[in-house]
């Protein structure tokens, strides 16, 4: 169960799918320990599928996976919730923000709250709805520093003054379709205590 802002909420997160990273004050080295006995069942798992799926970056580093997570979590503050994604054998973990906050008093729609418009995308950002519940999927390409193309899956549902925002950013396209429809599952995994 977690707080934002007073909103309470919970995400259901399915063992061996997803895991979440914590920050301080949390008992980081206990999670370290367990995360890292998850890891090596799913590392030994993909070595026995690299016949039928070659693992695209090798074998995990599993201590620098864990330290990437870490920090990552620690850098983007307490109101928001870093989760990795661990369903895609020999690609993962894929690091995805949750936030859930207040609705605005002046809201833009959920566009706004998904990251459809603004900056510089490569093009128009294409928008889904969700298959489970009533959010939408945005997908946007955007240009780094250095000229990379890195994809933006944002999927967002607003309902009951609360909206709730999931991101994932990567720069491996081949990823977007794979991984986004396991991103949209995880979003009717948030539930607020006003839904029951």
């Amino acid at each position: 169960m977690s707080e934002t802002t007073a909103i309470t909420w919970s995400l259901d997160l399915e063992p061996f799918e997803w895991i979440a990273v914590p920050t301080a004050p949390a008992d980081v080295d206990e999670w370290r320990a367990d995360a890292a006995h998850v890891f090596e069942l799913l590392s030994a798992a993909d070595e026995e599928m690299a016949d039928d799926l070659p693992l695209s970056g090798g074998a995990l580093d599993i201590e620098y996976a864990l330290d990437t997570l870490l920090e990552f979590s620690a850098a983007i503050g307490d109101d928001l919730l870093l989760v990795a994604g661990l369903g895609l054998a020999g690609d993962w973990p894929l690091p995805v923000i949750v936030d859930v906050s207040a609705t605005a008093s002046d809201p833009g729609d959920l566009l706004d709250a998904a990251g459809a418009r603004g900056g510089l995308p490569v093009a128009a950002p294409t928008v889904d709805d969700v298959a489970e519940g009533d959010g939408i999927r945005v997908t946007r390409l955007d240009l780094d520093d250095e000229g990379a193309v890195w994809a933006q899956v944002s999927c967002a549902r607003r309902r009951d003054g609360v909206d709730v925002v999931l991101i994932w950013r990567t720069s491996r396209l081949e990823l977007v379709p794979r991984f986004s429809p396991l991103l949209e599952e995880l979003l009717s995994h948030v539930t607020i205590e006003t839904d029951a």
